[in-house]
């Protein structure tokens, strides 16, 4: 677009004043175009480190719990389960997402082969 409206420019068909009023138009779409896929780039890869963090922390949970002192314990529980409880002799809870997504695939027949 900005390339017809050079040639447009050449031929005379539209003012120094129309031309300058487009260009200006053209480049500001064009940045803000620019911006938005760089906000979506970032986006993207902000997507696949907070995945790679978040199995990262599921594959190592037990040994993070056990290594921990009892505020990083208490922190852990948190960022995981929410409504503890005393059912009986056991605790239930809820699961918190994603890790409730983690928990219900675990007893699916999906993953064995």
């Amino acid at each position: 677009m900005m390339d017809n409206l050079y040639i447009d420019k050449l031929k005379g068909t539209i003012s120094d004043d129309q031309y300058e009023k487009f260009y200006k138009k053209f480049r500001d779409q064009s940045s803000d175009i620019i911006d938005r896929l760089e906000k979506l780039q970032n986006a993207e890869n902000n997507y696949y480190i907070t995945a790679k963090y978040l199995l990262d922390i599921t594959n190592r949970a037990y040994d993070l719990f056990l290594s921990s002192e009892v505020e990083e314990r208490r922190q852990l529980i948190k960022l995981v389960l929410s409504n503890l409880r005393l059912e009986g002799e056991n605790i239930a809870y809820d699961a918190l997402s994603p890790f409730n997504l983690i928990l219900n695939s675990a007893d699916s027949n999906l993953w064995r082969g």
